[in-house]
């Protein structure tokens, strides 16, 4: 059987921390949009487009997701694993909060979280 590997260019997504915690917290109990924007003008001041593309792009990765029926945003378990990644990485770094992004990369097996100093590049 001959057998055609086609690889696919996929760019990685660099979200913010502090937005995705906020997100990630707010779907802890369950929120509509509007209570995810509220939270996430609270720590930082975000259009509601950049807050949309956010949510999808957690959403599209299982970190969160929508019941259509309560019209409310929900954490799942790999959110809850990016959380105690955010937390780990909060105690031990260095550098400033409002620096660090976190890299979504998908792939065949699941997502690669990576955690990277915008200023550094490092992980």
């Amino acid at each position: 059987m001959n057998q055609e590997y086609i690889k696919i260019n996929i760019h990685p997504i660099y979200l913010k921390v502090a937005i995705i915690e906020s997100i990630l917290l707010a779907c802890i109990k369950g929120s509509s949009f509007s209570e995810i924007e509220s939270s996430v003008a609270r720590v930082i001041s975000k259009s509601e487009v950049i807050l949309r593309e956010y949510i999808l792009h957690l959403v599209n990765n299982s970190f969160i997701s929508y019941n259509r029926a309560r019209k409310i945003y929900l954490i799942e378990a790999a959110g809850w694993d990016m959380l105690y990644i955010i937390y780990s990485q909060r105690e031990s770094s260095i550098s400033d909060y409002a620096d660090l992004v976190i890299m979504i990369e998908a792939n065949n097996d699941g997502d690669d979280l990576d955690y990277q100093d915008k200023r550094t590049r490092s992980t």
